[in-house]
């Protein structure tokens, strides 16, 4: 399981990766937190296994020009996450349980935008949400694990640690996924029930596999939590191979293919489909580092997938990014990134919609700059610029323009 911190998980959002456990749970610290060690209370808990970590991230968007309209917005995600060493805690040797709550709040500069892609990776409906509770039994020295619980399928599967910078959702899960299904797969901010297994073949080489619900939440209410394993209704199943070969600073390649298993209306209105699936690649690393520092320099991205256009919108998708650790002399904590992420209607959809007599574009396509500076330990104030082109592949939608601003708190 990765270490790693709530800090890290919050502007990912939707890769919500595992928090410190085990060994890493002896080394977490709270200096760096807003709020300290709450008077030595988090560092009692820590010494029986317990890590409690709170975070809240705000994005204000100003849509300059172009799309659907020229509102500011206010989007807030607050979030806690409890990780329990049941070893430290019970005695249950490789145990660990893990609570993720978020409380997400304001509004949704898409509606400004008029794109499919999210311009904030954390607006959603206002409401309190479980997005994760899980148990997770490690086995033969951790090389393998079993997972059951609610269970947030983007915070491993298609989780891009380079892509984290990013404030836009396409940046996340590829938009040819994250758009399938009758509620989107298990992905923030709707999560289901399910398992997961993983498995270290080689120290470089490891396979994941999840099957969840079918249709997480509920369709007709986003902000219910609902957990239905209704035979109309189906699985989601996934799984991915991670390889990192040796011999590099970093250096990953990713290959995941998913399917549903329930029955879903073709695009064209001949019938249905029995199931729909899908498959996704992408590697990720450093290209060079400053002379002498390890953790400064450029690194990079990229990311392609492809979805069954009989049913689904969206059949191919594309993401790359650049991202500059330390650019600036005495700013080594610093983040520059620059990102362009692309995804293109099925054949099937344009055919049914042009037939109607309606101008469709192929795709939509946004780019993404943005700067994270980490003011202090605990906060950072994020910048960027966001250009859509093609919105909602829509003709009669301009190109958009919009600036953004990201404040993220760790307690």
């Amino acid at each position: 399981m990765k270490p790693t911190t709530l800090a890290f998980r919050l502007p990912m959002l939707v890769a919500c990766i595992m928090l410190l456990i085990g060994s890493a749970l002896a080394r977490q610290t709270f200096s760096d937190a807003l709020t300290r060690d709450w008077g030595g209370a988090r560092t009692t808990l820590l010494d029986r296994g317990v890590l409690v970590e709170a975070a809240n991230t705000m994005d204000i968007f100003q849509s300059v020009d172009g799309g659907l309209g020229h509102a500011s917005t206010v989007s807030n995600l607050f979030a806690l996450a409890v990780t329990t060493d049941m070893e430290a805690l019970t005695g249950l040797r490789g145990g660990t349980m893990y609570f993720l709550g978020a409380g997400t709040h304001g509004d949704d500069p898409g509606l400004d935008s008029g794109t499919v892609h999210a311009p904030s990776n954390l607006a959603a409906d206002n409401a309190w949400r479980v997005l994760e509770f899980w148990y997770e039994q490690s086995l033969f020295r951790d090389r393998a694990g079993l997972l059951f619980g609610v269970y947030a399928v983007d915070s491993e599967f298609d989780a891009k640690e380079t892509a984290e910078v990013f404030l836009n959702g396409g940046f996340g899960t590829g938009l040819e996924l994250s758009e399938t299904g009758l509620n989107g797969p298990s992905i923030f901010p709707v999560t289901g029930l399910g398992v997961r297994a993983r498995y270290q073949v080689t120290p470089e080489f490891g396979l994941r596999a999840a099957m969840v619900e079918g249709v997480p939440g509920d369709p007709d209410d986003p902000t219910r939590f609902r957990v239905d394993f209704d035979d109309d209704e189906g699985v989601f199943a996934i799984a991915e191979a991670d390889w990192r070969p040796a011999g590099f600073e970093f250096l990953r390649f990713g290959l995941g293919g998913w399917r549903y298993t329930a029955d879903f209306e073709r695009i064209d209105g001949r019938g249905e489909e029995n199931g729909t699936a899908g498959v996704y690649g992408f590697a990720e690393g450093v290209i060079f580092n400053e002379s002498g520092v390890e953790d400064q320099g450029l690194s990079g991205f990229v990311r392609i997938g492809r979805a069954d256009e009989t049913v689904n919108r969206f059949g191919d998708y594309q993401a790359a990014g650049l991202v500059y650790t330390g650019i600036l002399p005495g700013r080594d904590g610093d983040i520059l990134g620059l990102g362009i992420s692309s995804v293109d209607n099925g054949d099937d959809f344009v055919d049914v919609v042009r037939a109607d007599g309606i101008r469709i574009q192929r795709s939509e396509t946004v780019w993404e700059l943005t700067y994270r500076a980490q003011v202090l330990p605990w906060l950072s104030v994020q910048p960027a610029v966001q250009y859509a082109m093609n919105p909602d592949t829509d003709p009669a939608i301009d190109d958009h323009l919009a600036l953004a601003l990201r404040l993220g708190l760790t307690f």
